[in-house]
């Protein structure tokens, strides 16, 4: 029996560091992250926990990989491509697949929740400090830039605000009210318009969603409004988002026509992952004059580095990602649950929206794992509620 409890304490204690520390300590990422593998290896030698390496996502998930290791070994500057390996197997296989593995009951995946709420609540609190003590300016917390700061956030708010409506008790009330405010107003103090923009989609999901809650939900968005555009230097970039004349919003489109040049190139193996910074000064337009890190977009990213293949399976995994959230909805009948997927699908709409105009995907390792483990979440979440069906 205590054999059995060490593996299970190993990775539920790996799990819950992981999930707090994502957006504060990198290191302890990794430390989460040996301690929930060895517990489950430990686990699987003892037959204490079933093979999960079969799952609704597998197929997209292998067929994505071996692309991108294609794409690695064509790459324009190999050795800059392989810097990418660590961070892409961590990121999808052993984020995916420890949370698939070891999360198989509501308790679990609750607690697992509650972590990822409050790493995000400290996250936005040490950034607001931050405002305080630095002044005017985009705040970037613990995340070293405010756009992936503001990434981060988004995709944690929406899934806050869903639970919101189900918490049964007042305290959990009290702490996913105090979690959504801190965070909103974190967001707002990142002065990242792709943030802004995200937020506003997924709210706007949950108003189309949670019928019982439209007043509550539509209320809280235009209190948001209002209080961004009370804010001078808030509503000045608030006015950029629409202006197509603006500087930043013209290299937006510069970078958009190179990326789709690399594309034109390259369409099949793309120009190698984590090469788009290096490759790009032979394709910037002369009438650029920033020298962007990225193509401030997902899937030119995705299409200039790695092919057009590589976009194709990606939009079949988020495809397949929905259709497993409908069906949650459709099926589930634990309010927990459901609202959890809920808020999964609004963070997945808010995270598709903010990397139409950047991308922070790959640029930070607790992005890539949170983006993995948010799509692990869906199939847990599928599971348990299949279990629970069956256990009547």
């Amino acid at each position: 029996m205590e054999k059995r409890e060490l593996g299970d304490r190993l990775t539920e204690g790996g799990l819950l560091l992981i999930a707090f520390f994502i957006p504060l300590q990198e290191t302890m990422i990794y430390v989460g992250m040996l301690l929930a593998l060895i517990g489950w290896i430990y686990k699987l030698m003892k037959k204490k926990s079933k093979s999960t390496l079969r799952t609704p996502l597998t197929l997209p998930m292998i067929i994505f990989a071996i692309i991108a290791f294609i794409s690695i070994s064509n790459s324009i500057i190999l050795k800059q491509s392989l810097m990418a390996v660590p961070i892409f197997v961590v990121g999808i296989f052993l984020s995916y697949y420890l949370v698939v593995g070891n999360i198989t009951n509501k308790k679990s995946l609750r607690k697992f929740v509650l972590a990822m709420i409050l790493g995000g609540t400290v996250t936005a609190y040490l950034g607001i400090f931050q405002r305080l003590i630095k002044g005017l300016g985009p705040i970037s917390g613990t995340l070293e830039n405010p756009n992936i700061l503001a990434s981060y956030l988004i995709l944690i708010i929406p899934i806050i605000l869903s639970l919101l409506f189900y918490a049964p008790k007042r305290s959990e009330k009290t702490l996913l009210t105090f979690s959504f405010m801190t965070m909103v107003i974190c967001l707002i103090l990142t002065r990242s318009r792709g943030g802004w923009l995200a937020l506003v989609g997924s709210i706007g999901f949950l108003l189309i969603i949670e019928k019982k809650n439209r007043l509550t939900i539509g209320l809280a968005l235009v209190l948001i409004v209002v209080a961004s555009i009370l804010i001078p230097s808030i509503r000045t970039r608030l006015v950029t988002i629409f202006d197509l004349n603006s500087p930043l919003n013209k290299e937006r489109i510069y970078v958009a026509k190179s990326a789709l040049q690399m594309i034109k190139d390259h369409p099949l193996t793309g120009i190698g992952m984590n090469t788009f910074y290096y490759i790009y000064p032979q394709y910037q337009l002369p009438e650029a004059t920033l020298h962007h890190p990225h193509a401030h977009n997902i899937f030119l990213q995705i299409g200039a580095e790695m092919g057009l293949f590589a976009v194709a399976i990606f939009l079949w995994l988020l495809i397949r990602v929905f259709k497993i959230g409908w069906e949650i909805l459709r099926k589930a009948k634990d309010d927990y649950l459901r609202a959890l997927a809920i808020g999964l699908l609004a963070s997945l709409i808010a995270f598709l929206i903010n990397q139409e105009f950047d991308f922070m995907w790959q640029m930070k390792l607790a992005l890539f794992v949170l983006f993995w483990i948010l799509l692990a979440m869906f199939v847990v979440i599928r599971n348990i509620a299949s279990e629970n069906k069956r256990n009547g």
